[in-house]
């Protein structure tokens, strides 16, 4: 009984691995062509927010685009403590000699009301759909000393979902 045992042994465990692989790679070929990875082209919402856009409605990620370590977790403290809604920080691949604010458009109101909470920002719009603003930091960051704290608005504006996922490439490269 143990020749049989011991005979049976080695094919059987190679069976149950085989199945375990093959579950495996259909699951990830499964979930890797699910859905399309591009944004969706209605990725943000018109939202009435009244007169004027303020923190608590903006949705923001930033990144670091120089060398000073933590710089972008820093900033991230410094919006949240405005009420901004910080969902990502990290490491910008482009390099900035100041601070970029992108968004939409440089128009847009998140992207001007991001502005005023840093002194040498410069803003640029890329056309985004899902109206995330994004802050790209450099070593000499200057944060503004007068905030306003709001951005007028004549009626709707389009804002991200709140539960929906912000678009893959958070920054373009140059």
């Amino acid at each position: 009984m143990r020749q049989f045992i011991r005979a049976i042994k080695t094919p059987v465990t190679l069976i149950v691995l085989l199945a375990i692989l093959g579950y495996g790679a259909k699951w990830g070929y499964e979930n890797a062509t699910m859905g399309s990875t591009k944004p969706s082209a209605e990725a943000c919402v018109m939202t009435d927010v009244g007169d004027e856009l303020t923190p608590r409605k903006v949705t923001v990620r930033v990144f670091n685009g120089g060398t000073a370590p933590k710089a972008a977790s820093l900033t991230k403290l410094y919006l949240n403590s405005h009420d901004f809604r910080v969902i990502r920080t990290g490491n910008s691949e482009r390099a900035v000699v100041n601070t970029v604010i992108i968004g939409n458009s440089p128009d847009d109101p998140e992207v001007k009301l991001v502005q005023q909470y840093f002194a040498d920002a410069v803003a640029e719009g890329d056309g985004r759909a899902d109206h995330v603003v994004d802050v790209i930091l450099h070593d000499k960051t200057k944060r503004a000393t007068k905030i306003a704290g709001s951005v007028p608005v004549d009626g709707p504006i389009c804002l991200p979902r709140v539960s929906a996922t912000p678009s893959a490439s958070p920054t373009p490269t140059k």
